[in-house]
């Protein structure tokens, strides 16, 4: 098997324009995956089945389809790192994989909900969407500078909270005023449109890889398992990253059922009003600590920022079962949401300082794994917590928020003493 070609540390200082641009496939993307993870998928599911089983559900769903689409983001990361199209290392796939979504977004609107149609498209958009990712994540490692990676991921996570504000503030508009089609037309040009633009400015910076060997498919999927012995913390840092995405996932696919249970709103457009509003708000606070923070990581280090806002969310964990009134669940959803989006941030920042930059696609995804292991796991283990006595109530969601803190502290014991500070 050929090896990649060694690749020098990049030099070349982006300008703010480039940085902004080159992060703005991180909107599209993430409009597409926040707004079924928080809202579209699980009232489609709780559509076609019952009370008493919708969470399991939803968690094996969910679960089955994220598991499918790591093994498909590691491939495509494999892929594009020995690319030597003419296009460019990252760009063919990137579009790819988005063109390749878009008929899975717009099945509904198409067909009506069935349990197949809803399994079809999730599964559908996990797919392709962690096709065209695969080949995006690894951009900050081939041509950011180090010393302006805290920024750049700065603004990957704005745009993410950007997209997830589309997700949580449009997209559920549009649903609570009955125009589910228009909802889906929307994500899907969005995501289609930031795609394009990321792509036209990368087209500096990504550069053919002419030396590069493209790999046939067995020699990709053999290529899955030949890891570098890494000694500089990489590998803690990813299991580190997946206890934390096990926190994070359980109330981001169960938010639904957690408005409807705790604090009694049930009426779908309520839901909808309740989501919109606590995620926007979270997500202003989150934008404005997120650049800052990135901004900060690269003068001061970016474990020690993780580490900090991740025992937030764990305390934060512990008292939503106890917000009795929205007011009360809008202060515990801001502060949490905040702390997840720094964690978006500097800790894309810290995966591409620990990546190997000649396979920064392939390593990228095994930094990715620690989420989509999570999608997984996390789900099937919620889901199971919110139904084992029927329908979700108070007890079954003390339990659930009490694993979940507990997700976030043993995450921040294994950073604190297993990765560097860098």
């Amino acid at each position: 098997m050929a090896a990649t070609p060694e690749i020098s540390e990049p030099t070349q200082r982006l300008s703010l324009t480039a940085l902004i641009l080159t992060s703005i496939y991180t909107l599209g993307v993430n409009a597409v995956w926040l707004s079924y993870n928080l809202f579209i998928l699980p009232v489609q599911v709780q559509s076609v089945t019952s009370e008493s089983t919708k969470g399991i559900v939803l968690g094996v769903l969910v679960g089955g389809a994220i598991g499918f689409a790591v093994i498909v983001n590691i491939i495509a990361g494999i892929i594009s790192d020995h690319s030597n199209s003419r296009y460019g290392r990252r760009r063919p796939m990137l579009i790819w994989g988005m063109v390749l979504t878009l008929p899975f977004i717009l099945l509904p609107v198409f067909f009506p909900l069935t349990l197949f149609t809803v399994c079809l498209a999730f599964l559908g958009i996990q797919i392709f969407t962690n096709v065209s990712s695969g080949a995006f994540q690894p951009t900050l490692a081939d041509f950011v500078p180090e010393d302006q990676r805290g920024t750049s991921a700065g603004f990957k996570g704005v745009f993410t909270l950007i997209g997830s504000a589309i997700g949580v503030g449009v997209i559920t508009a549009l649903f609570a005023a009955n125009l589910a089609k228009a909802a889906y037309i929307m994500i899907a040009a969005v995501f289609a449109l930031t795609t394009l633009i990321n792509a036209y400015a990368m087209r500096p910076y990504d550069k053919p890889l002419l030396s590069a060997k493209p790999l046939k498919m067995r020699e990709v999927l053999l290529d899955m398992f030949r890891v570098q012995k890494r000694n500089n913390g990489f590998y803690w840092f990813v299991f580190g990253s997946f206890l934390i995405y096990m926190g994070v996932s359980g109330f981001q696919f169960f938010g639904v059922y957690y408005i409807e249970t705790i604090l009694h709103i049930t009426a779908s457009d309520a839901v909808a009003r309740a989501i919109q509003i606590s995620g926007l708000l979270g997500l202003l606070v989150s934008i404005v600590i997120a650049l800052i923070a990135g901004y900060l990581s690269d003068k001061y280090g970016r474990r020690n920022i993780i580490i900090i806002f991740v025992l937030l969310a764990g305390i934060v964990s512990l008292f939503f079962p106890f917000a009795k009134t929205f007011a009360i669940f809008l202060i515990f959803s801001t502060l949490y949401a905040a702390s997840n989006g720094v964690i978006l941030s500097v800790g894309t920042a810290l995966t591409s300082d620990l990546v190997p930059l000649e396979e920064a696609g392939k390593y990228m995804a095994y930094a990715n794994l620690a989420i989509g292991a999570a999608s997984v796991v996390a789900p099937p283990i919620f889901g199971l917590i919110l139904n084992y006595q029927g329908a979700p109530n108070l007890t079954s969601f003390l339990i659930f928020f009490f694993v979940s803190a507990t997700f976030f502290v043993l995450s921040s014991i294994v950073m604190a003493l297993k990765v560097p500070n860098k």
